[in-house]
C-alpha cells in the first residue's frame, strides 16, 4: 500500500522550522554562498533545507515505488518507460522553476 505523507515531520508540524548548525566543507560552503550572491538561494540556510526537501521527496518516490513493485511486481518496459517519462518530465518542470526563480530573486 502507499505511504501517506502526513503532516508533521520529526514531531513539528509541517512548516514549522528548527534551528541547527550544520558543518560543510569549505569548497561547499563557498558554493553555497555563491548562489546566495548571485541570487539562485535566498540565503546559504534555504539552500541547504531545499536540498534536503529534495532528498525528502526522492526517498518517499523511492518508497511508493518499492511499495508498487511489492504489490504488483517488477515494471514491465512499457511502465519502466512511462516512469523515465514522468521523472524527466518532473525534473524539467523544477529545472524551469528555478530557473524562474533565479530571474525573480535577482
Amino acid at each position: 500500500m502507499p505511504r501517506v505523507v502526513l503532516g508533521i515531520i520529526g514531531g513539528m508540524i509541517s512548516g514549522m522550522t528548527k534551528k541547527i548548525g550544520v558543518s560543510l566543507r569549505q569548497e561547499l560552503y563557498d558554493w553555497a554562498a555563491r548562489e546566495v550572491e548571485e541570487g539562485r538561494a535566498e540565503s546559504v540556510s534555504a539552500l541547504i533545507a531545499e536540498g534536503l526537501e529534495l532528498l525528502e521527496s526522492r526517498a518517499q518516490l523511492e518508497a511508493v515505488v518499492k511499495d508498487l513493485r511489492t504489490e504488483v511486481g517488477d515494471l514491465d518496459e512499457q511502465a519502466k518507460t512511462s516512469l523515465g517519462a514522468a521523472l524527466a518530465a518532473a525534473d524539467e518542470a523544477y529545472r524551469k522553476h528555478e530557473a524562474g526563480s533565479a530571474g525573480h530573486a535577482a
